[in-house]
């Protein structure tokens, strides 16, 4: 029985070697046979770490706006919080100060005003809605952008802004 046991997990660890070898190559190797595959899944991040699907794009001449979709997003249904995310970018393209009034939920009407420090990255939030809550922080971003099979990163400054969810 020992010498039965001995050789099935020898037998064992000789077969994983070349999964082991094959996972190894597609992650490290072949990291475009990686992306392909989690792209072909279907699976994207979450939107509570990536700020969720840009909804809206304003251009500046020299560096743009987007607006994010406002997040609620929880394990089963909406949490009763969340927040939308304002990203501004190219980053060596801002001016000194941003000002800008922002339109979260795309009706129209400005939800709340955004002031911006670039250089200090410092923002100062006026709501105009009793729904939005207060500013969550303000973060230099690397925002990974993919464009077809390639990928490259952007320099983003982006706020967050706390939200009531309007539908609870």
């Amino acid at each position: 029985m020992a010498k039965l046991k001995s050789v099935l997990g020898y037998s064992v660890a000789v077969l994983s070697i070349p999964i082991m070898i094959a996972a190894v190559l597609i992650w490290t190797v072949l990291p475009q046979v990686g992306i392909q595959f989690v792209s072909a899944t279907g699976l994207k991040h979450s939107a509570n770490w990536s700020g969720g699907e840009v909804v809206r794009t304003i251009n500046h001449g020299t560096y743009e706006t987007r607006v994010h979709r406002m997040v609620f997003d929880a394990l089963i249904g909406e949490r009763s919080e969340g927040f939308v995310q304002v990203a501004w970018s190219p980053l060596d393209a801002l001016p000194a100060r941003i000002d800008e009034e922002i339109d979260a939920d795309g009706d129209g009407q400005a939800d709340f005003r955004v002031e911006v420090d670039t250089a200090n990255k410092a923002s100062m939030l006026t709501p105009y809605t009793p729904w939005v809550l207060g500013l969550e922080g303000t973060y230099r971003l690397e925002v990974v952008v993919l464009e077809g099979t390639t990928y490259r990163l952007d320099d983003t400054l982006a706020v967050r802004v706390r939200l009531k969810n309007p539908s609870r």
